[in-house]
């Protein structure tokens, strides 16, 4: 029925097709095409711009004038080795069958384990397409330094199992090149909180916190491979970008090397959530401000800008260690130095939680009702009048039983008043420290030759007091912006 409907082209279209667009809308609609490759470009909320998926570059969606770049150089699949480069033709991939992970080597290395899951099952075959990073950081420290470091680092965690530390579990570190994309951009982040005034007393102002912050950050790594955690590589930064050289194959000889298994375009949710993490630093210049501050992340919103993005192999040195049913991987930055991992927890945990859990069950009233039956049996047996030694002997034992269970019905009690609440710190405890360390935050990218602004708008939301018969709410707004250089 609609397409035999005639179209009349002088009457209005509902839905666009004689609508006169303007050079703009042309631009947008019909001409999305990247004018460096001429590949489609699509726009990228994440960084406000239309960006290509093949060259990596960032327009502008209105006229399209190059906003940055995500600097990488595309990788090209090959069906033979006619062209794959000469230097390539002397590696060749080493493949996991347990997870899958491929890495480099040249034709004089060998490997009996996977670097990261510690797999046995491995098998080697010739390139299969070109690998040709753009930069890279040299390995500076050696084996025994890294072992020593990781060392080190054990010994600061926490209930960990017992043997989990010993130096057998050392031996199995392997130096590996991991593939990182090196962003620099301008980051734009809308930031929400309540921050709280003391008037007098008795007395608190109650703010509702707006902050617009900008500011520009450098070398902020992420690793491309999806066989690392994410974590870990943060764990073990920053990197010393004074070392990065121009890629030379003469710095793989003797080590391995992963490929990248994401590109940027791939990965912008991830950059926004550390740039967001980031911004959250600033946290604390917002707080000074105010007696109290309380801040909001769930709420804010950050997008990025003037992007660039630089490809780039950094030094790792990798422990992977199976204990149970898991495997932990452990990481040492082969350039400087910095150890991290995640270690499992004492076993002791689980029986805590257990016996907690337990003294807030239903079943904490079974001790309980055996102690309020062993006093019968005890009674009906004394005034039976038998003195004989196995009855003498049955009473002790059931006096003793008695004891026991009243010591551990209190205990149960006490378990269940305070047992809850010191579990959970203490699970707070060892699970922070056992946990990936923290990752650097702004003071170690931030870009202090371009500036930063940060803008600060508050409103009255209401007045507080302590007294319950006298609490009053003004609604009124009242901004405070104010700008740091």
């Amino acid at each position: 029925m609609w397409k035999a409907r005639p179209f009349n082209s002088d009457n209005p279209d509902p839905f666009g097709r004689n609508t006169a667009k303007s050079s703009e809308e042309q631009l947008l609609a019909e001409s999305a095409k990247c004018p460096s490759c001429a590949s489609n470009i699509f726009y990228q909320p994440e960084v406000q711009g239309m960006v290509c998926r093949n060259c990596g570059n960032i327009y502008k969606p209105t006229t399209l004038e190059k906003m940055g770049s995500l600097g990488y150089s595309i990788e090209h699949d090959y069906t033979g080795d006619n062209e794959i480069s000469e230097d390539d033709k002397k590696r060749h991939e080493i493949v996991c069958n347990s997870c899958g992970a491929t890495m480099i080597a040249d034709e004089n290395m060998m490997s009996t384990m996977c670097a990261f899951c510690g797999s046995p099952a491995l098998i080697t075959r010739r390139m299969t397409r070109e690998f040709k990073p753009d930069y890279i950081v040299p390995f500076k420290i050696d084996k025994q330094t890294a072992e020593n470091n990781m060392r080190q680092w054990l010994k600061t965690r926490k209930m960990t199992p017992r043997g989990f530390k010993t130096k057998s579990r050392l031996t199995k570190m392997v130096p590996v090149y991991v593939p990182f994309w090196i962003l620099d951009c301008a980051v734009n982040t809308d930031m929400y909180g309540t921050g709280k005034k003391y008037i007098d007393t008795e007395r608190v102002a109650v703010f509702s916190v707006k902050t617009d912050a900008k500011y520009y950050v450098k070398g902020v790594p992420f690793d491309a491979s999806l066989k690392i955690a994410n974590k870990l590589m943060e764990a073990i930064e920053p990197f010393d970008y004074s070392e990065m050289v121009k890629f030379d194959n003469r710095y793989l000889q003797g080590f391995y090397a992963d490929k990248y298994d994401q590109r940027p375009t791939e990965m912008m949710d991830r950059f926004i959530k550390r740039m967001d993490r980031i911004s959250l630093d600033a946290t604390d210049t917002i707080a000074a401000k105010y007696d109290e501050y309380e801040p909001s992340p769930e709420k804010n919103f950050t997008w990025m800008s003037e992007l660039s993005i630089k490809y780039c192999l950094l030094p790792v040195w990798f422990m992977t260690v199976e204990f149970g049913d898991r495997i932990y991987q452990f990481a040492v930055n082969g350039q400087t130095g910095e150890a991290s991992g995640q270690a499992p927890t004492n076993e002791a945990i689980d029986v805590m939680d257990r016996v907690v859990s337990f003294s807030r069950s239903n079943w904490r009233w079974i001790p309980l009702a055996v102690s309020v039956i062993l006093p019968v049996c005890m009674f009906l047996i004394t005034v039976s009048g038998n003195t004989s030694l196995f009855f003498v002997v049955l009473l002790l034992a059931l006096c003793f039983i008695e004891v026991l269970l009243i010591a551990f019905a209190v205990v149960l009690a006490v378990l269940r008043k305070i047992g809850y609440r010191a579990s959970s710190r203490i699970h707070k405890s060892v699970d922070t420290v056992n946990d990936f360390d923290k990752a650097p935050g702004m003071d170690s990218y931030l870009d202090t030759s371009r500036g930063t602004k940060l803008k600060v708008d508050d409103f009255l939301v209401r007045r507080e007091t302590n007294r319950k018969d006298d609490e009053k709410e003004e609604k009124e707004e009242h901004g405070i912006p104010f700008e740091l250089y």
